[in-house]
């Protein structure tokens, strides 16, 4: 039995494997037994193999024939772990114990065996140097025997088998370490269950012979067909799905539309491509780069990004229809503040689950808000304030209302300053932090148009005045538009030879316009009424005496003196 020839015996591959690797004509193994799992990080691996490659360059800057010689356990994984990044499988291969096999592997080569073995290692280990010894004699206290070292433990269906090094003569009077005989004694039936199928040998013998991110040639060309794959299927699915939820009567369907064409499609792309790639037998390290790599956070980000505009959207129309536009605009801010937080909390998940320390990210991320807070402590301010008018509504965009002095129209309330438009047409533009601690006078949210007016007439008989009384009661009484239980009409003081009459009425109507109207047929009246009752107005006035001067007079005023 041949290496390739025992694919044979693969179990069926998942539908979403088969469907990938028909349209792209080849297969990739699909593996019955689970890979061993890691607690292992992208940035424990990355640091791991820059380690491994470190020791390499070290080793062969002040022993070139160190790693060659084999003389400990861990100069024999180096010089391996060497020739194999360099894609020397004929000087791997000598790393391989070749005595005393069995028969049936006499038809493989040793670069065929350390080829398998590689593959087969490398989907459920990485090398973990500071657990190799340096010592000729190996590590004499594992329980093994003195001669024997143990670097690892593949999984089969059958049980464990574990990865030995050996102490052997090297035909020279000398020892060395290498991969024990009973290792690859196991390498074929280990092949069987987790090697390569026929198809993917195949295409890995087409390829240009290369390695990225700890996968084959293969597996990198199909990991691009798979993304590219992808893509269309994602479209497929995501327009049946926004068809399904179409068909629930709502106000909203141009956002449902957007949502499933754009983000719920890029979430679909990348978690189909993901499902595709992961039935390729990566290995190990591979599989820690591609979970550790963001992909999966930056497609549960675009979902929920896009779930929460839709919400959004959707309230928003909602308060539209309600007649409450003023509260869609507060939607706006809390969606980005929503939006900030679950994307930094998703970035901390992502760099924990990468091996990053947390408490040092964290400090940063506190010193870093604490001078962003102190740099931005005006904006901050000015965005409360803004909830605090979204919320207490004193105002609202459109209502006529005096800030302090400001009387306008106000057009505008931002995160940051609130536009208004006065009467002479030009805009002040106040923060929000100042506009929501002051006095606000609303005039359009007023239910009438209050009417007031103290009128002075000269004192006449009392005759006049109770006349003027009664004709000015019974005009306001009249009047359409006046609210008869606001109307207070009276005499109310009276200042040196002036009367004071006090009037007070309410109009029914908000409309300026149509008051100012009111009021104009109101004053006419009364200048008629006081006419008609033969009284007069008074008011504040100068008195100018006039008087003849005597020559004596004349001539002391003309010398300059002050009279």
């Amino acid at each position: 039995m041949t290496l390739s020839a025992a694919q044979s015996k693969r179990s069926t591959p998942s539908i979403m494997a088969f469907l990938g690797l028909f349209l792209l004509l080849f297969a990739s193994s699909s593996w019955s037994q689970e890979a061993a799992k890691t607690d292992a990080s992208m940035r424990e691996i990355l640091e791991t193999e820059e380690q491994v490659e470190r020791l390499v360059e070290e080793k062969e800057q002040s022993d070139p024939k160190s790693i060659d010689a084999q003389k400990t356990p861990l100069s024999s994984i180096l010089g391996l772990s060497s020739a194999m990044n360099k894609q020397d499988y004929a000087k791997a291969g000598k790393f391989l114990d070749m005595r005393y096999l069995p028969e049936e592997l006499d038809e493989f080569t040793p670069e065929q065996l350390i080829q398998a073995l590689g593959y087969v290692w490398s989907q459920q280990n990485i090398f973990d140097v500071h657990s190799l010894s340096d010592d000729p004699e190996g590590n004499l206290n594992d329980g093994l025997p003195s001669y024997r070292d143990q670097i690892g433990l593949v999984q089969i269906s059958t049980g464990e088998v574990p990865i030995f090094l050996q102490r052997v003569p090297d035909g020279k009077g000398g020892k060395v370490w290498k991969l024990s005989n009973a290792t690859v004694a196991k390498i074929p039936e280990m092949w069987d269950e987790l090697g390569y199928s026929p198809i993917a040998i195949y295409f890995k013998s087409l390829l240009p012979d290369f390695r990225f991110m700890g996968m084959d040639n293969w597996q990198v060309i199909a990991t691009v067909l798979f993304f590219l794959l992808a893509w269309p299927i994602a479209a497929i699915l995501s327009s049946l799905l926004m068809r399904i939820a179409l068909l629930i009567p709502n106000r909203f369907p141009l956002g449902i539309q957007h949502f499933f064409k754009v983000p719920m499609r890029f979430f679909l792309f990348l978690l189909l491509a993901r499902m595709m790639v992961n039935e390729l037998g990566l290995s190990l390290t591979a599989r820690v780069l591609m979970e550790s790599s963001g992909v999966d956070y930056i497609a549960y980000t675009v979902l929920f990004m896009g779930a929460i505009s839709l919400i959004r959207d959707y309230q928003i129309r909602k308060m539209q229809y309600a007649g409450k536009p003023q509260l869609a605009a507060l939607l706006k801010p809390m969606t980005i503040i929503i939006k900030t937080v679950l994307i930094t909390i998703i970035a901390l998940v992502w760099a924990d689950s990468a091996g990053y320390n947390m408490s040092t990210i964290l400090a940063g991320l506190g010193v870093g808000s604490l001078a962003v807070a102190l740099a931005a402590q005006k904006t901050l301010e000015n965005v409360i304030g803004a909830v605090t008018l979204y919320t207490a509504r004193p105002v609202n965009p459109g209502d006529f209302c005096r800030f302090g002095t400001v009387v306008g129209t106000v057009e505008e309330i931002g995160l940051r300053s609130t536009t208004i438009r006065t009467l002479n047409r030009t805009l002040v533009v106040i923060p929000n932090s100042v506009f929501s601690a002051v006095e606000i006078e609303n005039f359009s949210v007023r239910d009438r148009i209050r009417f007031f007016h103290e009128i002075r007439l000269a004192i006449s008989s009392p005759t006049q005045l109770t006349t003027t009384l009664e004709n000015t009661r019974e005009l306001f009484s009249s009047h359409s538009e006046v609210m008869d239980d606001t109307i207070s009409i009276r005499l109310s003081r009276i200042d040196d030879a002036t009367a004071i009459l006090r009037i007070d009425a309410g109009v029914a109507t908000t409309d300026y316009q149509k008051f100012l109207q009111t009021a104009e047929e109101l004053n006419l009246g009364i200048v008629s009424i006081v006419q008609d009752s033969g009284a007069g107005f008074s008011g504040p006035s100068k008195t100018l005496q006039l008087r003849q001067f005597t020559d004596d007079e004349k001539t002391f005023v003309g010398s300059g003196q002050a009279v």
